[in-house]
């Protein structure tokens, strides 16, 4: 692959990011414009994420021997044309409509991307490639949730939403333009593939425990906004994106994530300590300050990638066979974990307050603490390194 062809597959990445995640730190605006409940804000992540955790099992079908540039093309060219949409709108239904067109879409624009990337990159540089596309999903959540936030503070919450869609056709106009037309060739799981690989103790463990920790995580990050509000007397965009510059640490650690393992004696060692390092932020996020909230959210932030990436690892090193299915059990678990805890825990927070909403979040975290520790438990087979 030539190089202008990664890095315009990077600049998807992060504009797909940018759609996902720009409603986040902005989502105190659209209870008030709106007159919405905070649970009712939380629906515009969790439109988009129920569908990337159901892509594993679905997409494959449909996707099968689809033109990855075809792909591209019409997935941006959708997501730009509803995120448009979206920014014009004024009432809550529509808008949450298009936000599920938008979910529908987003799936095919991601695994476009990662088809692109893994089909024409060459083998020996094909780890280093994706290794580079987790990086800048996360730089792309970063940016996506920070600009948002800032800039709604000088130009109001629609300007972003209406930029980050014009940059999407952009991205469609320039893969329609640039990129080879190659066939994706998706493999379809089978139901007692997706049956053997769930018998596994150590793979049921790793999802019970991804599944928990980005449940708390998403909801914090999508709820922080709500009690800083609280906290400032009124809502404030720059504040709000500002508290987001923990996310920052994800692109560091996602890029040493074997030498954040061999550190604590192995990736599952590893994924206990972040998890535990999480379950801690949770209490951190206790400080009714807007420096606290900021601490918490660095806390919170390096707990959650040592984790995720440790996590992500290990199920790439110590899974034979069925890999594909494998992986794409361990990105269902995290979306639809992230998806339920764009919204559940809202009803918590909305009736009994911020420390009940903390609390109750302790208690999935320290789930996701207990699965860690069976899985670091639980004897792998053939895996002599786990880093």
């Amino acid at each position: 692959m030539a190089k202008l062809d990664l890095y315009l597959m990077y600049f998807c990445a992060l504009v797909a990011m940018s759609v996902l995640y720009a409603p986040q730190p902005i989502a105190v605006l659209f209870e008030s414009e709106l007159g919405i409940a905070r649970q009712s804000a939380g629906l515009f992540i969790a439109a988009l994420m129920i569908p990337l955790g159901l892509a594993g099992f679905f997409y494959g079908y449909i996707l099968e021997r689809a033109s990855i540039r075809s792909m591209l093309f019409g997935g941006f060219l959708l997501l730009g044309v509803a995120q448009v949409g979206f920014g014009l709108a004024s009432k809550y239904e529509y808008m949450l409509a298009l936000r599920a067109a938008q979910g529908l879409v987003l799936p095919v624009a991601m695994i476009g991307i990662m088809s692109y990337i893994s089909v024409s990159t060459p083998s020996k540089y094909v780890a280093a490639a994706m290794g580079a596309y987790i990086g800048v999903t996360i730089i792309g959540g970063l940016v996506g949730r920070a600009a948002s936030g800032i800039l709604a503070d000088f130009f109001g919450w629609r300007f972003f939403i209406i930029l980050v869609g014009a940059l999407c056709v952009f991205c469609a106009l320039l893969v329609r333009l640039k990129c080879s037309n190659i066939s994706a060739s998706l493999i379809k799981p089978r139901l007692k593939d997706i049956k053997d690989t769930l018998k596994e103790r150590k793979n049921l463990y790793t999802y019970g425990m991804i599944f928990c920790l980005f449940f708390t995580f998403q909801a914090l990050l999508n709820y922080v906004p709500f009690e800083l509000a609280q906290i400032l007397g009124a809502h404030s965009g720059a504040k709000t994106g500002a508290l987001y510059a923990g996310y920052a640490l994800g692109v560091l650690i996602s890029f040493n994530v074997r030498r954040i393992g061999a550190s604590f004696g192995g990736a599952r060692r590893a994924v206990v300590a972040g998890v535990g390092i999480t379950l801690v932020s949770i209490a951190c996020f206790g400080v009714q300050s807007f420096w606290g909230l900021f601490g918490a959210m660095v806390v919170l932030c390096i707990g959650n990638f040592i984790a995720h990436s440790n996590a992500a690892g290990f199920v790439n090193r110590q899974v034979k066979e069925h890999k594909g299915i494998a992986n794409g059990l361990y990105v269902s678990f995290y979306y639809m974990g992230g998806a339920l805890g764009s919204f559940l825990p809202g009803f918590i927070y909305n009736y009994l307050g911020w420390i009940a909403f903390l609390c109750s979040l302790g208690v999935v975290c320290a789930l996701s603490l207990a699965f860690a520790i069976m899985l670091a438990k639980t004897r792998v087979y053939g895996v002599r390194n786990e880093n």
